[in-house]
Formats: C-alpha cells, sequence, structure tokens
C-alpha cells in the first residue's frame, strides 16, 4: 500500500487541533482506510472517544507567574516565596507527567478519538502500531530557527541539553534553592544575583507558553502527523500481507498526540485497568515521517528524556537505522512511562530537527514519498526481526505453571491421623418453660434423695 494517498486525504482536514471537529473527520478517514485494509484478517475498527484537556499553555503560563512572583516575594517574605516556587515546581512537574493535574481542571474539556483495530489472532505478544494524526501547535521555541539552534547544541552536548521545559524545571529547582537560603537566613547580592538569572528564565517561560496558547493550528500538518498515521495505516496492510508467526499486531491511531500524547495515554490507562502486563505486549510508534532520513529515537521526554526499550533500539540499530534524541513526548515516552516496551521511528533532516513541525507550510505537495517509503521499510524490517527474535527465544513460564510443576514434584508430608472424639448428642430441648421448671425440680429432689443418710 502506497501511504502517500492516504496521508494526502488526512492532510486535506484542514486545522486537525486536539478535540476539534476536524480531528473527528480525519478519524473517520483513517477508520475507513483501516477498515478497507483489514478485511483479508477480519479485524474490529472501532472508533474510541476520550475526554481531554489539551490545552497547557495558560496552566504553564499561570505557574510560571507564581514562580515569578514567589522569587520577588522571598526577598521580604522568605516563607511565602519558598512556598509558591515550590508549589509552582510540584504542579508544573505532575502537569508534564500527567499523573497530577489539578490546575488543568481550570481549561476546557475536548472529545478525542482513538482509530482502534484489533487483530482477531491470538499470539504470544501484541504489536501495538501506533501514531498521532492532529495537527500539533508549538511554541516558537519548538520550531524554525530556534529548534535548529537547540538541535545543534545538544549535538555538541551528546544530547544532553535539556528542552524548553526541562530549563523550566531547572530554572524553578534553583529558585526553590534560593528561596529555601533566604528562609535559612542568607542573604547578599551573590544570592540575589544567582536567582535573577531563573527569574528571568521563568519570565520568558510565560512569553514562551503564552504563544504556545495563542499560536494557530498547522493549516494541513502533512508531514506532522498525516504521514505518520498514512504510514502505520501502510504498516498494517502489509503485516496483514505475510502476518508475522509470533505477534498480533494491532493499529491505534490516536487523536490528540501534539497535547503530549493525550489521547494514547488515555487509552493505554484503559488498557491496564483490562489487566493488559507489561510482558504481553510492545509498542512500535511512527512520529512524523514525510521528510526527512529514518531514525529510531533512543530517548525522547519533556523533561527526563526516557531511553527507548533496549530490546527494541538493539533491533532497530540493526536494521540500519541511525540513532535520535528526542525532547518531545510521542506515544512511546507514553508507553514506556507505565513500563510497557515501546520504540519510536521516524524522519529527521540533517540537523536533526522534524520538517515544518508546527508550520503552515506543511503541506501534502511537500510530502516526500521516498521518506514514507523508508520509514515504512524501517518499520516494517524492525517488525520481522521482532518476529524472528521471539521464535529463537523461548517463551517464559508463567509463575502458575511453576506453581503447579512445583506442586506435582514435590512429595507431600505424611501427617499422623488422630482419631476425632466421638460426637456428643446435645440434650434435648425443653418444650416448654413450665416444663423446663418441672424437670428442674425432678432433678433437684432426686439429689436430695441421693445425699441423704439411709437406714430404718
Amino acid at each position: 500500500m502506497d501511504p502517500l494517498p492516504l496521508a494526502t486525504r488526512v492532510a486535506a482536514v484542514e486545522r486537525r487541533s486536539a478535540g476539534s471537529d476536524a480531528e473527528r473527520r480525519a478519524a473517520l478517514v483513517l477508520a475507513g482506510a483501516l477498515r478497507g485494509v483489514s478485511r483479508r484478517r477480519r479485524r474490529t475498527t472501532a472508533l474510541e472517544t476520550f475526554w481531554v484537556r489539551p490545552h497547557r499553555g495558560p496552566v504553564h503560563a499561570l505557574l510560571a507567574v507564581v514562580a515569578v512572583a514567589g522569587s520577588v516575594v522571598s526577598v521580604d517574605r522568605p516563607v511565602l516565596g519558598l512556598a509558591l516556587c515550590g508549589a509552582a515546581l510540584l504542579l508544573l512537574t505532575g502537569d508534564l507527567s500527567g499523573r497530577f493535574t489539578p490546575l488543568r481542571r481550570l481549561t476546557f474539556k475536548r472529545a478525542t478519538q482513538c482509530v482502534v483495530a484489533r487483530d482477531p489472532r491470538q499470539a504470544r505478544v501484541r504489536l501495538i502500531v501506533t501514531a498521532a494524526y492532529d495537527a500539533p501547535v508549538t511554541s516558537t521555541l519548538g520550531r524554525g530557527r530556534a529548534a535548529r539552534l537547540q538541535a545543534r547544541m545538544r549535538r555538541r552536548l551528546r544530547g544532553h541539553l535539556p528542552g524548553p521545559y526541562g530549563v523550566l524545571v531547572v530554572a524553578l529547582v534553583a529558585l526553590v534553592g534560593c528561596t529555601a537560603a533566604r528562609v535559612l537566613d542568607a542573604d547578599g547580592l551573590v544570592l540575589g544575583a544567582v536567582q535573577l538569572v531563573p527569574t528571568v528564565l521563568c519570565l520568558l517561560a510565560v512569553g514562551a507558553a503564552l504563544d504556545q496558547a495563542t499560536t494557530g493550528v498547522p493549516e494541513h500538518g502533512a508531514n506532522a502527523d498525516a504521514g505518520a498515521a498514512a504510514v502505520a495505516v501502510a504498516l498494517v496492510a502489509a503485516l496483514d500481507a505475510e502476518p508475522p508467526a509470533e505477534l498480533a499486531v494491532d493499529c491505534v491511531l490516536a487523536g490528540a498526540g501534539g497535547a503530549h500524547a493525550l489521547g494514547l495515554r488515555r487509552w493505554i490507562a484503559e488498557q491496564r485497568r483490562a489487566g493488559v502486563r507489561p510482558e504481553d505486549v510492545a509498542v512500535l510508534h511512527v512520529a512524523a515521517c514525510g521528510d526527512g532520513t529514518p531514525v529510531v529515537y533512543e530517548r525522547d521526554g519533556l523533561v527526563l528524556a526516557a531511553r527507548a526499550h533496549p530490546r527494541l533500539l538493539a533491533l532497530a540499530r540493526a536494521t540500519g537505522l541511525a540513532g535520535h534524541a528526542g525532547r518531545g513526548s510521542s506515544g512511546a515516552r507514553a508507553a514506556r512511562a507505565v513500563g510497557w516496551p515501546a520504540v519510536a521511528i521516524g524522519c529527521v533532516d540533517a540537523d536533526g530537527v522534524v520538517p515544518r513541525l508546527g508550520d503552515d507550510e506543511d503541506t501534502a505537495d511537500r510530502l516526500d514519498p521516498a521518506a514514507l517509503e523508508a520509514t515504512l521499510a524501517a518499520c516494517l524490517a524492525l517488525v520481522r526481526a521482532l518476529d524472528a527474535d521471539l521464535a529463537a527465544t523461548p517463551a517464559p513460564a508463567r509463575r502458575r505453571h511453576r506453581m503447579q510443576r512445583a506442586t506435582a514434584t514435590t512429595p507431600a508430608r505424611t501427617v499422623p491421623a488422630v482419631a476425632a472424639p466421638a460426637p456428643q448428642a446435645p440434650p434435648p430441648a425443653p418444650a416448654s418453660a413450665r416444663a423446663a421448671r418441672r424437670r428442674a425440680a425432678e432433678r433437684a429432689a432426686s439429689e436430695r434423695e441421693t445425699a441423704a443418710p439411709g437406714g430404718d
């Protein structure tokens, strides 16, 4: 299957922001495409709806303002300043992780959809092929010249340069340290100069967050992420034509991918509540791949870059893919956050940047068919390598089976039999209270006659 026509159809649905009507129309297009390629496997394709709060810009701007206020207040009231900076740090890290998001309740809820096509086969491992299909909204720091400058600096620092959110978290940690020092009666020009640097960074973060909140949605989003969704569908079609022996292939095209993969996070949470275990699944996320050279994402994350699953990463490198360190929140990062084996494959340019990410110039006519085909071939090679690796590896014994074998091979201990005492019949219940009193009087009279001395 050629992914380019489907990518063009999805890109024709303009301004697919997270939770919008356009995103839901794109979900219908992808659901129809999946049903068309899955007739041979008789997959069950369905649209699963999840309610999310994708508007993160105002929340992060508010937290940066609180941190700046805490820094200013700490000069006269250090305890209050420490409390404000500590609260901002706690709420920001919780929001970025997706596990503690109380301030998101101040924003509007939106309905997003995941297009899920399940393989009816039962296999040793279920491979979940996933991709986002909405058009991500990025700030100025995440695209264009700013993104290229960050990528060059990251290469010189061997991937250790934090992303914008990482810089903000580091600034908040520094503010907490400075305000804590003021609580301990530390003061002076040196402390003031040191505290000024993270305060300025927080002010810049306020502008970046407001810029992200007010930036318009990309009109087409062909490379990110219409091309990724089309490659995922084409991969499922290729695996249906020649199904792997050890893998049952499911496809999950998740909405709200540009909002830190909220749609896939909700879907994974539902699967975990249903009892899906990490050893039963493997996740292959297809990232933006409409232009550039295919790479495997070695690390990915907004603050702490989580490493891809070692086994999947080694298999991807064995297929000839170069490594890349990302600073986003892809579907693979969402799966790794809960311990699922996951890896992401996408395309970057010579500078290590996703081309035209978040730009209105990301149109369907600028998609590179060679990049789409190369990404499809790389994903297919990884799946074949994983299937061969599973076939060569003996299946791990289940704990229940081990317990059964242990019970069968361990001799039972003999316990000496003890004779049980004979049961005693309970005394008959009296018919009435009067009969009980009569019987008690007769028993007392009998005892008196027995105790009296005999003889005439």
